[in-house]
């Protein structure tokens, strides 16, 4: 079966509101995930935060015992204890402070969050391959019409509209083995002919249709390119669960390999992505795509956040894992002092990659967006 991507129903405003939901979605999950294994075990939660304590909060409500918080620094989110604050009145030896829980409860803890991602990842993965089919290699070799990027961009002069397939540039045809090198081959003869008046050939229900547009100076014509993906039917839950499996190891996989390349600087500092941009790519690919493509980037980022969780990197459930691990080797925790050390040396770093992500964001989506 085939999927028409470039034609959804959803408006940009849309798919940004939609993406940032999913986002968000995987964030509340982590916690959550945090928040009730915590309150089976007997630990006390005091505060759900979304999003990062930096800068104002913008809403907060206290129901029972915890507090629940919505940050201005949307960039993920925390559950908090009474050993988080020093000045907290529960006594010290109180079996509620998660200090004073069994190795295998606070091992427990800690795992969740990662374990609510892995688990909703390949949710999301296996309800896209059962009701859309499974994305069967390449897409097809179309190039479409997914947009015109304003009323005044030359093609929507000219006559452009949203599901053309683009087949002739100056009666010359579209080449290319697939979907990205025809995309290729369709921007380099726009900009071989920039300022100039040229004839495109498009099919438009099924006919032809000739348009002529003048590329601006910089061999643009204001429209987004899509593709027609195939899916291929998956047949059962079994075979889309071994799918969805196969699916998520291969990206788990390439992000042990990107972890390779960003280490040995075979990948610079500024191609990593942050919320801006993922919400940015997310949106753009639901509304040219459809919105089973943004259920997929959210799968994947789900089973990502999980795998980046576990790192050993003090600050991130993978540093207190660690921890864990070598209190579970040597039959008493690691001194709290150290612990202390490490955690505020890798909370910095992390804030400090934070800020580096946040800005390459703002650079690359707002003051640099062509990059």
């Amino acid at each position: 079966m085939y999927d028409l991507m470039a034609i959804p129903d959803l408006s940009k405003i849309g798919s940004i509101l939609t993406m940032l939901i999913f986002i968000s979605v995987l964030i509340i999950a982590h916690e959550m995930g945090h928040f009730f294994v915590a309150r089976k075990c007997g630990i006390k939660v005091e505060r759900f935060g979304f999003g990062l304590p930096f800068g104002p909060t913008l809403w907060s409500k206290k129901i029972g015992e915890v507090e629940y918080c919505i940050h201005a620094c949307l960039f993920g989110g925390y559950v908090s204890f009474p050993d988080d604050d020093p000045e907290n009145p529960l006594p010290p030896d109180s079996p509620q402070r998660f200090e004073n829980q069994p190795l295998l409860s606070r091992f427990a803890v800690m795992v969740a969050g990662v374990t609510v991602n892995a688990i909703l990842g390949w949710l999301l993965m296996f309800f896209v391959f059962m009701n859309w089919g499974y994305p069967s290699g390449e897409a097809e070799r179309k190039v479409l019409v997914a947009g015109v990027t304003s009323e005044s961009a030359p093609a929507a002069v000219a006559g452009f509209k949203k599901g053309d397939e683009l087949t002739k540039i100056q009666n010359m045809a579209i080449e290319g083995k697939d979907y990205p090198a025809m995309v290729l081959n369709v921007k380099g003869l726009f900009k071989q002919q920039a300022t100039q008046s040229i004839q495109v050939e498009v099919l438009r229900n099924h006919k032809p249709v000739l348009l002529t547009v003048t590329p601006n100076d910089k061999g643009a014509i204001g429209i987004q390119l899509a593709a027609v993906q195939r899916y291929d039917a998956v047949n059962g839950p079994l075979e889309g669960a071994g799918k969805t499996t196969r699916f998520l190891g291969n990206v788990i996989s390439k992000q042990f390999e990107a972890f390779g390349k960003l280490f040995t600087g075979q990948m610079p500092l500024k191609e990593l992505a942050g919320p801006i941009r993922i919400v940015k790519e997310g949106a753009s690919m639901i509304d040219q795509n459809g919105v089973q493509t943004g259920l997929m980037l959210t799968a994947i980022i789900s089973t990502i956040l999980a795998v980046m969780n576990l790192l050993p990197i003090p600050a991130l459930d993978g540093g207190h894992i660690f921890f864990l691990l070598i209190e579970a080797l040597k039959g008493s925790p690691v001194k709290q002092e150290l612990r202390e050390r490490f955690t505020q040396v890798g909370f910095m770093g992390l804030l400090a990659l934070i800020v580096f992500i946040l800005g390459n964001d703002i650079y690359n989506t707002f003051l640099n967006p062509n990059t």
